[in-house]
């Protein structure tokens, strides 16, 4: 059951993620013809303020789907409703949080923009990104019992209709009145709506989501609740500093056209990166439930059938980007906009090293080992501020996405496995990093054979570009074929794509399987 509810989340999450893509491309393009780079600035440094603005929520989302595995796996339905009581007046207090402390930032957003700008209405702009934010605090808390129950799918389906609606609406008054105010407010409006239906569709999936109930978590449940949640906080600080600061260093240290350059690189990216984080995040429930339900060698096994996943969808689409974006923009915006190769590469090594952490994630995350190095998150954010900070002074746009890398390799990289495997499989780590530097090395040998071949074609052609995605398509999965096809991981998801699985049993879990 847990196969096809994680099946059915990925293929409609996927499907709602390739209509995205193909509408965000048509709406980015109208947006920079009929408005300019500045307001794509603009745009990314508001998203990236709001993102900032978004630990208010302190965790609640992601401690309230770990703590409703349990009770929905049982049944306990006395306890889900107290789960949803509190999270619906915890987001309460979230919404005014956001509300009074994005306020409070109005006066700073001069100094957040390094040089002058011909954008007119900033804090209006402002103003609308915040309602926006806080507006979605008051609906979207009920998804959290859709995606705990395995069904992201339902969910994925909303989702896809309003991102057509919105993105045809955008693009009709993009052209008839080119005015981005009015662009914002269909977005909001939209977007709202959506969260309006799918908490509908979520009461009438849970009845007990409409009835008044008095229902509460014990002291005890609370006090573990709470724990976690303190724990998760530390994780939520970090990763918006580390995923949500890039735009407002660049901005304030370089330079706000250089935030609209680089978010095209980022739409292609994020496109990418939400594209995959739905078949990751379609089975973290399903791998939730794994958790509660199964021994050590079970769980052991499922991490390294998904960390095989995660390196050969990360691995390929590095080798994508590297040899490919560069074209992309170049075709779809011209040579102005792009950014050299040094800059290409850390973008590139971010995506990489950023993607490689899919696996340690997830596991940490629905077997509840929040508080072990609880600290380690604050640490990764203090790092990556001073090195992105002082990097962007001494070699530019590149030094922001290198000191992401360093406070991400200095902390995520390292720990977050070591527990896992210590405390949770209960087994030495010394596989998992072998694992992850032939991951690398293949990646990078890939690359070197891709601009081998490409040292041979003719330069900037449709032709040239043709023959590089075939060969970006053929070169790394023949490697990474050749090298895991006997693997127990990679015959156990032959099976499941094969349909043939049900109850894998496989021999000897501790023992390294990959043919190395």
């Amino acid at each position: 059951m847990r196969v096809q509810n994680s099946l059915k989340n990925i293929f409609f999450g996927l499907s709602s993620q390739f209509i995205s893509i193909i509408l965000g491309f048509i709406v980015r393009t109208i947006f920079i013809y009929m408005l300019g780079v500045e307001y794509l600035g603009i745009d990314g440094l508001f998203s990236s303020i709001l993102m900032m603005l978004s630990l208010a929520n302190l965790g609640f989302d992601t401690a309230i789907i770990y703590s409703l595995y349990k009770p929905l796996a049982e049944k306990n339905y006395y306890q889900i409703q107290a789960l949803m009581n509190l999270y619906k007046k915890a987001y309460r207090i979230v919404a005014l949080a956001v509300l009074v402390i994005g306020i409070s930032i109005m006066p700073f957003l001069p100094s957040l923009m390094n040089g002058e700008t011909t954008v007119n209405n900033i804090n209006l702009i402002y103003l609308l990104f915040l309602i926006n934010s806080v507006l979605s605090y008051l609906f979207i808390y009920k998804q959290s019992i859709v995606i705990a129950d395995q069904r992201h799918h339902v969910i994925s389906k909303i989702h896809t209709a309003s991102v057509i609606l919105t993105n045809l609406f955008q693009v009709m008054l993009l052209l008839l009145t080119a005015n981005y105010i009015v662009f914002l407010i269909v977005q909001i409006i939209c977007r709202n709506l959506e969260n309006i239906y799918t908490a509908h569709i979520a009461n009438k999936l849970y009845p007990l989501l409409k009835e008044k109930n008095e229902s509460k978590l014990t002291k005890e449940e609370k006090r573990s609740f709470f724990e976690n949640l303190y724990s998760l906080l530390l994780y939520k600080i970090s990763g918006v500093v580390i995923n949500g600061t890039d735009n407002i260093v660049i901005s304030s240290f370089i330079g706000l056209k250089w935030v609209g350059i680089y978010s095209n690189y980022l739409l292609i990216i994020n496109t990418i990166n939400t594209l995959l984080g739905y078949i990751f995040y379609s089975v973290t429930a399903s791998v939730g439930n794994l958790n509660t339900t199964e021994n050590a060698e079970k769980k052991f096994f499922i991490f390294r059938v998904l960390n095989l996943v995660n390196f050969w969808i990360y691995g390929l689409i590095s080798v994508f980007l590297w040899i490919l974006i560069n074209p992309i923009i170049n075709f779809w915006l011209g040579p102005e906009f792009l950014f050299s190769e040094v800059v290409l590469f850390f973008i590139v090594l971010n995506f990489f090293t950023a993607g490689m952490q899919n696996t340690t994630t997830i596991f940490r995350e629905t077997t509840g080992l929040f508080k072990k190095g609880k600290y380690r998150p604050i640490v990764a954010a203090l790092i990556n501020i001073a090195a992105s900070i002082y990097l962007a002074n001494q070699i530019g746009v590149a030094g922001v996405f290198l000191g992401t890398v360093i406070s991400r390799m200095c902390t995520y990289f390292w720990y977050d496995p070591y527990v896992i495997y210590k405390y949770e499989f209960k087994t030495t780590i010394q596989s998992y990093y072998f694992r992850y530097g032939l991951f690398t090395i293949l990646v990078l040998a890939s690359i070197f054979i891709i601009e081998v071949f490409s040292m041979l074609l003719p330069v900037n052609t449709v032709a040239n570009f043709s023959i590089k995605f075939v060969l970006c398509m053929i070169i790394p999965n023949v490697i990474f074929f050749i090298l895991f096809r006997k693997s127990e991981e990679f015959e156990y998801l032959i099976s499941i794509l094969t349909g043939i699985v049900q109850n894998v049993k496989p021999k000897n879990l501790f023992k390294r399987s990959y043919n190395t």
